[in-house]
């Protein structure tokens, strides 16, 4: 189960096409859905689900009460990530019910009278296209509130698409083409770990799998082929949106920082748990591929913390990438952050997870003698 906060804006746009369509079609059969959330909608993968039958009701006005619902949850969200830089995700962990009325207003500045979403952010309504349905008082008929809610039903589909996330090149992020342009990897290198870790989850046959660090998800590719489920985790937005632009049905992708990751939201913080809760003994294997000093060291997470949190979430396996203190990347990441490689030795990795509860079941150096990637098994709670 994901969150808003943690959807790109690729998901935000599916989730927004299934509320309006759901919407659509409830109003042709005599329905209304009187909540448009984002928080109603699940993911199955990269496909998106309606979980709130509650939200259907009789129809009964011309005017649709979640129209300004659904412009804090999708549109704002969407056009400020669009216009202004500031991702839907983003704007979530700040407005639990979205975006609003007036900080879109004023984000947007005079420049949103020259777009087709200014009447969503007039004073004093919602909308006037939807202050309109109520200013007649007609006696209830259906057919005519079937006519009216068809034009508004075109209106949001026409804002809809001017804020597809892919009508805009804002999405190009440093991370979603790290496949093709990691130079701090030989050939062989390369050839070396897809070979290894292939091998160890087709050995494994793991149901879920979670992958920190994915990327753009070249590993996550592997374990989807063995036919398991998988959690595909990064703070790149990019990376993330152009995984979920394949469509596997068995990928979870969520834009998390790992070295920030949210708690629960809602009433006590219970009502919508935190990732680690929902990943806590989730997996029957953990990724941690080329990720181990982005957070020991770019980030300061202890080693052991950084053990503990996949001891946490998986049930049994790891499959770890070591880093040698010689490696280039992590040399740049200890000159930039003032700090000793040895503190990271490969003997302090190794250490942190056997503590974390870990044994090595298997190890291989990969060529250039850099790193080392390690199958691991839990053996203790």
């Amino acid at each position: 189960m994901s969150h808003p906060y943690e959807w790109c804006d690729t998901q935000f746009h599916a989730a927004a096409r299934l509320t309006l369509r759901l919407q659509n079609e409830a109003v042709l059969e005599g329905y209304d859905l009187k909540d448009a959330s984002a928080w109603n909608i699940l993911f199955d993968g990269t496909r998106p689900i309606f979980c709130d039958l509650l939200s259907f009701q009789r129809l009964e006005s011309r005017r649709w009460w979640a129209a300004g619902q659904f412009a804090r949850h999708f549109i704002f969200p969407l056009l400020l990530s669009q216009r202004r830089g500031l991702r839907a995700n983003q704007a979530f962990l700040t407005w639990r019910d979205g975006v609003p009325q007036e900080v879109a207003r004023k984000m947007l500045g005079p420049v949103r009278f020259l777009t087709r979403y200014w009447p969503l952010m007039a004073n004093g309504s919602d909308a006037p296209l939807v202050a309109a349905a109520i200013r007649e008082g007609t006696p209830l008929q259906l057919d005519p509130i079937r006519r009216f809610r068809g034009g508004l039903h075109q209106s949001f589909e026409w804002m809809l698409n001017g804020v597809s996330p892919h009508n805009s090149i804002a999405d190009q992020t440093v991370w979603q083409d790290y496949a093709e342009n990691r130079i701090h990897y030989s050939e062989a290198d390369l050839t070396v770990k897809r070979s290894h870790v292939s091998s160890w989850i087709s050995g494994i046959k793991p149901r879920w799998v979670i992958d920190l660090g994915c990327n753009s998800g070249e590993f996550s590719r592997i374990a989807l082929t063995t036919g398991a489920k998988v959690v595909a985790v990064d703070g790149d937005h990019g990376a993330v949106s152009r995984m979920f632009d394949t469509e596997e049905r068995q990928l979870f992708p969520l834009v998390t920082n790992l070295d920030d990751i949210q708690g629960g939201r809602g009433w006590l913080g219970r009502e919508h748990p935190g990732l680690p809760e929902r990943l806590t003994g989730h997996a029957d294997l953990v990724l941690m591929l080329a990720l181990i000093h982005h957070l020991s060291i770019g980030a300061s997470i202890p080693l052991d913390e950084v053990a503990q949190l996949v001891a946490h979430w998986t049930r049994r396996w790891a499959i770890v990438e070591f880093i040698a203190p010689n490696d280039p990347q992590l040399e740049l990441l200890c000159t930039q952050r003032g700090r000793v490689a040895a503190e990271v030795s490969l003997a302090h990795q190794r250490h942190a997870f056997e503590l974390a509860g870990f044994i090595v079941r298997e190890a291989v150096s990969l060529p250039s003698r850099h790193r080392t990637l390690t199958l691991l098994e839990k053996v203790k709670a």
